[in-house]
């Protein structure tokens, strides 16, 4: 890296990808592998909330959705 100066997180991400490309070892890549998998997540959804899941994008495509500012107000009422 370049003398100890901060990189930016797009600099950082060009340079591990230009050192990568060069890479020849197979059990480097494969701990790389390791390491980028250990931060992925996967969720696997039971039919119920995949249903669920379905019926509020297509609420939230026809404007069925309350704002930020209107959730606010419903639960300041609710308080009262």
């Amino acid at each position: 890296m370049e003398n100890s100066k901060v990189m930016t997180t797009i600099a950082l991400k060009k340079y591990l990808i230009s050192k990568i490309n060069l890479l020849e070892d197979d059990l480097v890549l494969e701990k790389l592998k390791e390491i980028v998998k250990k931060n992925e997540t996967v969720y696997n959804l039971s039919d119920y909330q995949i249903e669920k899941v379905a019926k509020s994008r297509k609420q939230f495509e026809n404007g069925e959705f309350l704002t930020e500012e209107e959730m606010e107000k419903k639960v300041e009422e609710w308080l009262k």
